[in-house]
């Protein structure tokens, strides 16, 4: 139930941002799918292999990133309108909510603690994703260099 209840929540989120951000129409489904998706692969890697927290949004983060290119090909637009709303979902809100609930209860330490763990975790979102452009890249590349060969 709860893998289900995540898929949901996470399609939803990635849905409704690519609406806030203004995605054309026809794009709002595949953009929740592709959020969906991100956050799903992340999640399911992180319990089959019991990985940290940094791992879990890494290799999410480059799943999203694969599946934002691999969309921009196939509906022939800037794979950002995939990217960001699907990013919503690794965002570590609810971290940086108890770091700050932890700084107004005076437990400082805590709070170090926490905030050390946000800025790890949208770290390893950030390289996720940073792997995935390059990914990107390099196959794309070699896939021209392929064709322009056989001509």
């Amino acid at each position: 139930m709860e893998w289900l209840l995540n898929l949901l929540f996470s399609f939803t989120a990635s849905f409704f941002f690519a609406v806030v951000f203004d995605a054309p129409k026809k794009l709002f489904l595949p953009a929740g799918i592709v959020g969906a998706l991100g956050w799903m692969m992340g999640q399911t890697a992180g319990m089959l292999f019991d990985l940290p927290l940094v791992m879990v949004n890494f290799i999410g983060a480059f799943t999203l990133g694969i599946m934002s290119h691999v969309m921009a090909r196939v509906y022939k637009e800037p794979s950002t309108i995939f990217l960001i709303p699907g990013i919503i979902p690794f965002v570590p809100g609810g971290l940086a909510y108890d770091a700050t609930s932890s700084i107004i209860l005076s437990d400082y330490t805590g709070a170090v603690n926490i905030i050390m763990e946000v800025i790890i975790s949208a770290g390893s979102i950030a390289v996720g994703i940073l792997f995935a452009e390059q990914f990107a890249l390099l196959f794309i590349k070699k896939r021209r260099v392929f064709f322009m060969k056989k001509r």
